[in-house]
């Protein structure tokens, strides 16, 4: 059990996660093939439309951050912006997945840049808030792992959406149809969970240094922080590959395998997942996040070179081959989460200042940025002569550079993450002397003897 919480707060903390997982699902799978193929927007322009967004991340996170961490209010300094988030979230969905007749770029463009604006209010102080919650090592684990069971059982609840629509309407569900079936969900469950987290879980109190640092110091301190470049450029390679390969699913798997109705796939796909986070969680606990981070990409980079191997039509091994990649889908979300937590310790430690929600901004843009690699898949798609449009016959050529973009290229990008992961410094043993050193500084300041001693 994480130090000093409830099973009741770890849970009710997690609980946001489902909704929040039933908007990743429909954006990065289905949003790329619906627009371009039923809307009528070029491919090219629907991946820069998804990359150009990131603009915006770039000043609302760092800002998002440094506010969540100054503001002071009798609600707390992130359950306020969550409250606010969510209402504008819930809108921008919405119309992003519902467009109106006659839909153009513009539509798209403007939706989805309040959908991150509304994400950043979101997403930023959440990630703050559960970090802050838990304080141990291994705490850090159970918490996150909590959530990202939340976060499977939402895109679970996500992958039966088209199942179920792809049931009712056979051959003629379209990705447009699929996006359409997820508004009513996700117009319930994310205020109504939104809700029960922001009056279920408290904030813990402010250390009294907490806020005092300078914008533009703040973000020095962080670029001085080592691990915490090595374990942003570990989420950015992991969620950029996943990112850049879930944008092309749909098209492999229907347009190189040959599988018509592929949203029943991710229903097991993420079942999978689900079932493997307690044996994550027993790799973290035994050799370290960073050991068990490291197993789950090897095990994706031997299954994509098997994909790829895969002669057109092979259903039944892709099938196979889909469900073990699912299994590492829980390590890749929540694992990096908890080391950068450990991490931010340690520029507590020595800057005497928790900015937990400055750190989760970077994070966050990062990550932003990352999940806008799949903007950059469908250019280079296009660039190889595919054609997305329904009926299209594609050549032999562009299947192939379709394959080795959905396998090859993620797989390319993982050797890096994993040499980071192998190496990473920062065992339990060595986070837990970093945690007794916050704790005697803080002890000494609530008696009002605090000194100037470098750590």
């Amino acid at each position: 059990m994480a130090e000093g919480l409830r099973l009741k707060t770890i849970w009710s903390y997690g609980a946001l996660g489902f909704p929040l997982a039933l908007l990743g699902y429909p954006l990065g799978i289905w949003l790329p093939r619906a627009y371009s193929s039923d809307v009528g927007v070029e491919l090219a322009v629907v991946g820069l439309i998804i990359t150009a967004a990131a603009i915006f991340d770039a000043i609302t996170d760092p800002l998002m951050g440094f506010a969540s961490d100054r503001l002071r209010t009798r609600w707390g300094r992130r359950r306020l912006w969550v409250g606010a988030g969510i209402p504008l979230l819930t809108l921008a969905i919405w119309s992003v997945l519902n467009p109106t007749e006659g839909a153009t770029a513009a539509y798209l463009a403007f939706w989805y840049i309040g959908l991150r604006v509304g994400s950043t209010m979101v997403l930023v102080p959440y990630g703050a808030w559960g970090a802050e919650l838990a304080k141990d090592y291994h705490g850090r684990t159970q918490l996150n792992s909590a959530r990202q069971r939340f976060v499977l059982l939402g895109l679970i609840a996500a992958a039966f959406v088209p199942a179920l629509v792809e049931f009712q309407l056979g051959d003629d569900a379209t990705a447009l149809a699929v996006l359409g079936g997820y508004g009513l969900l996700i117009l319930i469950a994310l205020p109504g969970i939104g809700l029960w987290t922001l009056t279920q879980v408290p904030e813990p109190p402010l250390a009294q240094s907490a806020g005092r640092t300078p914008f533009l110091r703040s973000l020095k301190l962080m670029w001085s922080n080592g691990l915490f470049r090595v374990v942003v450029v570990i989420e950015l390679v992991i969620t950029g590959g996943e990112s850049f390969r879930n944008a092309l699913s749909l098209f492999f798997m229907q347009d190189v395998i040959g599988i018509p109705r592929a949203g029943q796939l991710y229903v097991i796909y993420f079942v999978t997942g689900l079932l493997a986070i307690p044996g994550w969680d027993f790799l973290a606990r035994r050799y370290g996040k960073h050991r068990s981070l490291a197993s789950a990409m090897i095990l994706v980079s031997f299954v994509s070179l098997a994909i790829f191997a895969l002669p057109p039509g092979s259903e039944t091994a892709f099938k196979w081959l889909f469900a073990a990649k699912g299994l590492c889908f829980g390590a890749f979300a929540y694992l990096p989460i908890a080391m950068m937590a450990d991490v931010i310790d340690i520029d507590t430690a020595r800057s005497r200042d928790p900015r937990t929600g400055s750190y989760f901004a970077v994070h966050g843009f990062m990550t932003k940025c990352a999940a806008s690699f799949a903007g950059l898949s469908l250019p280079l798609l296009a660039l190889t002569g595919y054609d997305a449009t329904p009926g299209a016959e594609n050549g032999a050529d562009a299947l192939l550079w379709l394959s080795v973009l959905y396998a090859i290229v993620p797989t390319v990008l993982f050797l890096l993450a994993l040499y980071l992961c192998w190496t990473w410094p920062l065992t339990a043993e060595r986070h837990q002397r970093f945690r007794e050193r916050i704790a005697r500084r803080d002890a000494r300041a609530a008696q009002g003897v605090e000194r100037a001693q470098p750590l």
